[in-house]
């Protein structure tokens, strides 16, 4: 009864703090409005002040506009409006004035989850102090615990920020009313990432081990993993190779020898940490490698030696998500998000780690057409790496069973993209579309137009039309860091141990050692491996190809199956499912402030070439 009691004195003062807000520069919150002695005084109540924290923490799905996962926004791994438009920002409309409205532009507005920790990080150690002599020395392990967290959950935002905009204001201590705010600055983005990895090195420095912290907060592993992300992009080229447009956006005199060197050594700390591995999922055995790939997305919770740091849903309480609902197939009345291209499909290795344009051509009708003397099925489908399995629905993948409309045109369940036509004589006699098109009879607006949708993520024993997801969702695993470490390995010229590295992630998945050009197999299994896991877009960032990613048109394929006098015969075409191109624009490197902020301080620096 005190604990509840405490708690809804905590929860009321939060909620009578947030009513009549005016949104200001940086999200600022008065420092008297937390600064209460009862939340002060009491380490259960700080406690559930920092829940109030996590439970702002942005996480994929639930936080982009409509549900869609962030990389649909810039359209480097998946299609956004089921391919009926393309984002602002693939086609080089970005603005300060015009962000889009599926970006969640809430994103700078971490500020005031800043304040909220910089309050509590100045008040933390005071709490110990009101307490009797004997309960001071257990009280005070409890609250560098908690400081811990708070720290590292400051640095996550600021990471947050700091990827997308580059420098950014950097406060390390709460604002208050009286604080004139016309004259902040950005700092560099030097100074903004020597101050994030300083609060992840203090963080690591209280925090507990995974095992010795409640799942779903924040862990040695998570600091030093985060802070791996961290220096990996910032000694890449975007931002060190020399090229900055200026100090916001990168280093004025980069050593990147230096860089390269705190990158891999940042990766190693997790390694060496020796709690971490990365799951068992079958290999050689192909089928297995696919299902358990698939099953790991779909855990209850965060027990895995390979997830670092990630947040547990239910379906009763909480921040609920749909996530079956909102990626499932528009034949069983969900919403069809979340579409990979059909350039992203055909990017999947066969399972022999050949590429799979060594064994299909598209002709000049757009025809997909079997070359191989090795993989003889005609179907583009079959032999593909066990990934594309365990990520992609494709045409006649096994997926759920159909509600009793559907049951009896397909009692399997599969995920039905073709177009059945019947002939005799040459005439068409009957002619069915795939249940889950844009012309099937279920919900045809929410069918897709590059004919594949995420297998990932979802939950197969979850029903997307009635239930939310109860399945993990993972901020940061054991696999990225992994790659982080060959990455900066390669960087550095120490060629053999990086391929070792980039091996090992190969070789859980079922495939052989990569052949040919090391930069580029590092390159697949980042974009392979880590699927729609929040990196794709800051990797071609990092990597300055955007130009590159960008020139290509996106497509996606239709399928028809043919029987004609009793003969059947099925083609895959080539489709431009996309309704606008895309148009790189150098400005697409970096996110832009918007007007607004920059009204409210008007010595905020726009990014380059907005």
């Amino acid at each position: 009864m005190k604990r509840i009691i405490r708690n809804i004195i905590f929860f009321s003062y939060v909620l009578l703090s947030t009513l009549g807000c005016e949104e200001t520069i940086l999200d600022k919150d008065p420092i008297n409005r937390y600064s209460d002695p009862i939340v002060w005084s009491d380490v259960n109540l700080v406690e559930a002040y920092l829940n109030n924290v996590y439970n702002n923490v942005d996480y994929g799905r639930s936080f982009r506009g409509h549900a869609y996962n962030s990389n649909s926004i810039f359209g480097c791994e998946v299609i956004m409006y089921k391919g009926g438009q393309s984002p602002v920002y693939n086609t080089g409309a970005i603005s300060a004035d015009n962000q889009g409205t599926d970006f969640a532009t809430g994103i700078w507005k971490r500020y005031k989850q800043i304040q909220q920790l910089n309050i509590f990080l100045e008040k933390i150690d005071q709490v110990s102090e009101g307490y009797p002599d004997t309960e001071k020395a257990a009280i005070k392990v409890q609250t560098d615990v908690l400081k811990g967290e708070a720290l590292f959950l400051r640095a996550y935002f600021y990471t947050r920020l700091c990827m997308d905009y580059g420098g950014v204001p950097v406060l390390n201590s709460p604002t208050s009313l009286g604080d004139n705010f016309l004259d902040i600055k950005r700092s560099t983005f030097e100074e903004t990432v020597n101050f994030i990895v300083k609060d992840y090195d203090e963080a690591a420095s209280l925090l507990k081990l995974k095992s010795g912290m409640e799942m779903g907060r924040a862990t040695k592993e998570a600091a030093l993993a985060y802070k791996s992300r961290l220096l990996l992009f910032a000694a890449s080229d975007l931002t060190a190779d020399g090229n900055a447009e200026n100090e916001l956006v990168g280093y004025s005199n980069p050593n990147r020898v230096a860089l390269w060197t705190a990158a891999r050594d940042a990766a190693k700390d997790v390694i060496d940490l020796g709690t971490c591995n990365l799951e068992d999922f079958g290999a050689p055995d192909l089928d297995a490698v696919a299902q358990n790939y698939f099953n790991f997305f779909k855990a209850y919770d965060l027990s895995s030696n390979e997830v670092i740091w990630g947040k547990m849903n239910r379906q009763d309480v909480g921040r609920k998500i749909y996530t079956n609902r909102m990626q499932g197939p528009n034949g069983t009345y969900n919403y069809g998000n979340q579409e990979p291209s059909g350039n992203f499909v055909d990017g999947y290795q066969m399972n022999d780690g050949s590429d799979f344009f060594d064994h299909f051509e598209i002709n000049e009708e757009g025809e997909y057409i079997n070359t191989s003397s090795q993989f003889t099925n005609k179907n583009p489908y079959y032999y593909r790496e066990p990934r594309f399995y365990g990520t992609v629905l494709y045409d006649s993948a096994l997926w759920q069973p159909r509600f009793s409309d559907l049951a009896d045109i397909d009692p399997v369940g599969i995920y039905d993209r073709r177009t059945r036509v019947e002939k005799v004589g040459g005439q068409v006699v009957s002619e069915r579309f795939g249940l889950d098109t844009r012309q099937g009879p279920i919900q045809s607006w929410n069918g897709g137009y590059s004919g594949y949708l995420t297998k990932k993520f979802m939950d197969d024993a979850i029903v997307g039309r009635y239930e939310a997801n109860k399945n993990i969702h993972i901020n940061i695993r054991y696999a990225e860091v992994i790659l982080n470490y060959a990455e900066a390995l390669l960087e550095l010229e120490e060629e053999e141990e990086a391929a070792t590295y980039i091996n090992m992630i190969r070789n859980r998945a079922g495939l052989p050692d990569f052949t040919g050009d090391i930069v580029e197999a590092l390159r697949y299994e980042r974009k392979i491996e880590l699927f729609c896991e929040e990196l794709r877009w800051y990797d071609i960032r990092r990597w300055k190809i955007i130009e590159d990613v960008y020139a290509e048109k996106l497509y996606g394929v239709d399928i028809v199956e043919l029987k004609e006098d009793g003969v059947t015969t099925t083609k895959w075409k080539k489709i431009f499912g996309v309704q606008a191109d895309n148009n790189f624009s150098a400005k697409m490197y970096w996110w832009p402030i918007a007007t607004d902020e920059i009204n409210k301080a008007p010595q905020l620096q726009q990014n380059p070439h907005y």
